[in-house]
């Protein structure tokens, strides 16, 4: 397509209202729209909530009536249908209602139900789709790998000293990273629908597993526990009844210890005979609306997840300080072998860690 130097800057502008969605909008796509007409933005908007009106929506009641003959540009196709759990009517037709002339779109929706780029073009409006998909794909890569896969997108993230040691066998808390990859991980949590951790990382750190980032939401808590040896006082139980704890445990759990965890809120989820089975849990996750994972988990818990080639992406803060070998716990990604795992790298510092994202090879 022969996009203009302003089709692209005011699709980078919708693709940047729609990250005000983060942590607000799931299970549903982060979507942003900007309204233009004579070369002007007459109104702009991004979906802000799960169940509130799409960015289209409220970027045409902004404009109002001045939104007839002009040109919308969304980060992803408009849609297009009426459905069992749809909160919101579509947008399709108020698109063609409002007069619209032109739909520059970003990314096509990979929900099958949506047929929106057909009907606008059927109502004799002209479309266009590609511009800055890829930006718009990453944006929103829990929403097509879900409907893509049917399975929750999973990320493990992981922090380890210039040495490749996790921590230090005894000793809560040891600190690998710094302030910067800190402040990113909660930003993680407030974006990701959960987060799991194994049962030795509970029991040795005692965490609430929460977002402490201003205006962010707690994330799900995952715990991996096959007999339950989880203590009734955990920090992660405290809110159990107000917001979704789940322990994914196995055949060899204590049942009368089912029923206390049970009686404070927890959910259980029995994912395996002897051992907990990602490929198990995986499968039951969507049915609390989780389409992503964060795993914060220890060495065990990380390994696992490799073995089983649950993970889509690893992050990977690497500190410049060293731990001491003595009582030292070894990274999953210390050993040279380990850089079969990743592909399609990334490198970008923060602060003094130096950070690699990359796709799983799993």
């Amino acid at each position: 397509m022969g996009w203009s130097n302003n089709d692209t800057k005011f699709m980078r502008r919708a693709l940047s209202l729609a990250q005000n969605g983060e942590g607000h909008v799931s299970p549903n796509p982060l979507v942003g729209a900007v309204l233009v007409k004579n070369g002007r933005i007459i109104g702009e908007g991004y979906h802000e909530g799960f169940g509130s009106p799409h960015a289209e929506v409220n970027t045409i009641r902004k404009a109002g009536k001045a939104a007839a003959g002009s040109t919308l540009y969304v980060t992803l196709e408009p849609c297009s249908h009426f459905g069992k759990g749809k909160k919101t009517p579509p947008c399709v037709p108020l698109i063609i209602k409002s007069g619209i002339k032109r739909v520059i779109i970003a990314a096509k929706d990979a929900n099958p139900k949506v047929d929106g780029i057909s009907q606008l073009k059927k109502a004799g409006l002209a479309v266009e789709c590609g511009l800055l998909s890829k930006e718009a794909e990453l944006q929103n890569e829990f929403f097509f790998h879900f409907m893509r896969t049917g399975k929750p997108f999973v990320a493990i993230k992981l922090a380890q000293s210039r040495n490749g040691k996790i921590g230090i066998k005894g000793k809560r808390n040891v600190r690998i990273s710094g302030k910067q990859f800190d402040s990113y991980v909660q930003r993680l949590r407030n974006r990701y629908d959960s987060i799991l951790v194994g049962i030795n990382t509970v029991i040795s750190d005692n965490p609430r597993l929460t977002c402490r980032m201003s205006g962010g939401r707690n994330p799900v808590r995952i715990i991996l526990d096959e007999t339950f040896k989880l203590p009734l006082n955990a920090k992660v139980l405290a809110r159990a009844k107000k917001e979704t704890v789940i322990i994914a445990t196995s055949g060899k759990r204590n049942r009368k210890k089912e029923q206390m965890l049970k009686s404070l809120g927890v959910h259980i989820l029995v994912c395996g005979r002897e051992t907990v089975s990602f490929k198990s849990l995986l499968q039951q996750l969507p049915t609390f609306g989780i389409t992503s994972v964060l795993i914060e988990g220890g060495a065990k818990t990380v390994s696992s997840a490799l073995r089983e080639k649950a993970a889509d992406k690893i992050i990977l803060a690497i500190s410049p300080n060293k731990l001491p070998e003595n009582g030292a716990i070894d990274s999953p990604f210390a050993a040279p072998s380990a850089r079969k795992f990743f592909k399609r790298t990334t490198l970008r510092k923060l602060g003094p860690d130096a950070v690699i994202e990359a796709c799983a090879r799993c």
